[in-house]
């Protein structure tokens, strides 16, 4: 079996993925693989990472194409996110390579739940513990090449304090239990278009000063992305853009 370059997607729903599906997205991609939370691979077939049913309105039953990726009896499904669109430029930069998606953002989770023990009560699951699973028994097929991360909106309607240092904490964690040091760690800004009551630009700055501050972090910066009409979830075309971010600073920080 061919090693899988492997890409854990943390964070919450807008790396979940809430755009609407289109043709571009239900296509299989040979060599292109994501991993369930049954620990089962599949096609990355979009949607295919599990978490809320509805999350303020939107729920992916809505749409055509929801049978593709879903476990026996599974109703917790999503969008696009910037996760398969990633795996296909990484694909490309590396022909012949298999790629495996580590899916594990829960939607709506703030930054208490990535650490060690934390649990979700809206989804009732351990965001934190469960990625650490789900990445350990794909790393038996592969190695994690890359970590993106999109996560803050939860927190910054929150207004949680303290916030620079538990992500700092978030990564030093997952980079130790999986023994990723020298792995890009890549965090996605926040979008223009949040409720300004949450003064997510405050969110948005720490985060850019994290990936500024600790070593082979990244920026994906979300300037000029658009929402998907509720002021919270990217559309699709901003989360194909925004993958294409992520992947500019992931050829930087890799050197490609």
């Amino acid at each position: 079996m061919k090693e899988k370059k492997l890409v854990l997607l943390a964070g919450q729903s807008n790396m979940s993925g809430r755009g609407y599906l289109t043709e571009n997205d239900i296509y299989e991609i040979p060599g292109l693989t994501a991993i369930r939370r049954d620990l089962q691979w599949i096609p990355a077939i979009d949607p295919f990472n599990y978490d809320r049913l509805n999350l303020l309105g939107f729920n992916a039953s809505d749409d055509p194409y929801e049978i593709h990726g879903l476990m026996n009896g599974e109703k917790r499904r999503c969008g696009v996110g910037p996760g398969r669109t990633f795996g296909k430029l990484l694909m490309e930069k590396f022909p012949g390579s298999e790629v495996g998606l580590i899916p594990a953002s829960v939607g709506g989770t703030a930054i208490s739940c990535w650490m060690p023990g934390g649990k979700d009560d809206h989804s009732d699951m351990h965001p934190y513990d469960d990625a650490i699973v789900m990445s350990r028994e794909a790393m038996k097929n592969g190695r994690i090449v890359a970590v993106l991360w999109h996560q803050g909106e939860s927190d910054a309607a929150r207004h949680t304090e303290n916030y620079k240092d538990k992500l700092k904490t978030v990564i030093a964690n997952i980079r130790k239990e999986l023994d990723i040091a020298d792995v890009p760690f890549i965090l996605g800004g926040m979008g223009d278009f949040l409720n300004p009551e949450w003064d997510a630009p405050a969110y948005d700055r720490m985060i850019r000063e994290v990936a500024e501050e600790v070593p082979l972090a990244g920026f994906a910066s979300a300037a000029g992305l658009t929402d998907r009409g509720d002021n919270l979830h990217f559309s699709t075309e901003s989360q194909y853009e925004l993958a294409r971010r992520y992947w500019a600073e992931y050829c930087r920080l890799a050197g490609l």
